[in-house]
């Protein structure tokens, strides 16, 4: 059920999207108090602040102006400790996969008007890592993960200009030139174990990442499974060629590809991997993850 909003948070991640965010706030504040909505606005010093401002709010609605990195934090803490909060995730950052994924409007203004006047509630499936940590649109490892170290790295150096697609794959080609085949072991819901040579594996919960790439296009967050995408060793060459194929989610015929559903799964190696979900590092191997299914409630 949707309450009545009389009160709202307008929390700003001042550097998603390249100040994007921020850019936004004013024209944000001022359609909300338009509406008739008594708003308080915080800017966020760092995500740990950010974090704290959700836990602190008194309002029933959070208006969350960020990218998919800030999102995932406050739901985080939101279905942790299970807060009565209605979040309106609204797409501010570089990506905005999760935003998409759900089917807010690209446009800050039209998702503030449809959350206003024909608001719906969703029931979302999550992700838990490890027990501690939650994710929501996908969890990788492998090349993928590598490409989005790099990617933080371009943006951490302040090049505003690159974002989204264009971003994932300059970072995808960076990460291929020194790419090497990794080993993993994984165990199944069914308890079954298998070894595998991975170029990139993804358990994806949206079916979305890396500013617009499908690459579980028939994932469904409310139907409390995972898509788990493993790619086998290929040629540098053949990853190039198919990699633009993920944007359209026609991939899946690749031979070295495997898809499959379930609703946990745990990820060994020998060597330590860097994990990535929602576009910044979660953590290493081992990674067990599993569904939470209908865990956070989002308004759009």
């Amino acid at each position: 059920m949707i309450s009545n909003v009389d009160s709202a948070l307008l929390l700003v991640n001042p550097n998603a999207g390249g100040g994007k965010a921020l850019r936004a706030a004013a024209s944000a504040m001022h359609q909300l108090e338009t509406a008739g909505i008594k708003v308080r606005k915080h800017i966020s010093s760092s995500q740990l602040d950010l974090v704290d401002a959700v836990s602190a709010a008194t309002e029933s609605r959070i208006y969350l102006l960020a990218g998919d990195g800030s999102l995932r934090a406050a739901a985080e803490l939101i279905v942790k400790q299970q807060l009565d909060i209605q979040l309106v995730p609204l797409p501010a950052g570089r990506g905005n996969d999760y935003c998409a994924a759900i089917g807010i409007d690209s446009n800050i203004t039209r998702a503030i008007a449809k959350s206003l006047l024909n608001p719906e509630l969703l029931h979302l499936d999550v992700m838990s890592i490890n027990q501690k940590t939650i994710a929501l649109g996908a969890v990788s490892i492998g090349l993928d993960a590598t490409a989005a170290r790099i990617a933080l790295e371009i943006q951490d150096r302040g090049i505003k200009w690159l974002r989204g697609a264009p971003l994932y794959l300059v970072a995808a080609i960076k990460a291929l030139a020194k790419w090497q085949t990794a080993q993993i072991v994984v165990q199944l819901d069914d308890g079954e174990v298998d070894s595998k040579d991975i170029w990139l594996f993804v358990v994806s919960n949206s079916g979305q990442f890396g500013g617009g790439m499908k690459i579980s296009p028939y994932s469904n967050l409310q139907d409390g499974l995972l898509e788990v995408v493993s790619v086998g060793r290929v040629s540098k060459l053949d990853f190039l060629f198919t990699l633009p194929k993920v944007f359209s989610g026609k991939h899946l015929n690749h031979p070295k590809l495997q898809l499959m559903t379930m609703r946990k799964v745990l990820i060994e190696s020998k060597l330590d991997l860097m994990a990535f979900a929602d576009g910044e590092p979660v953590g290493q191997t081992p990674l067990n993850i599993a569904v939470l299914p209908a865990a956070l409630k989002i308004i759009k």
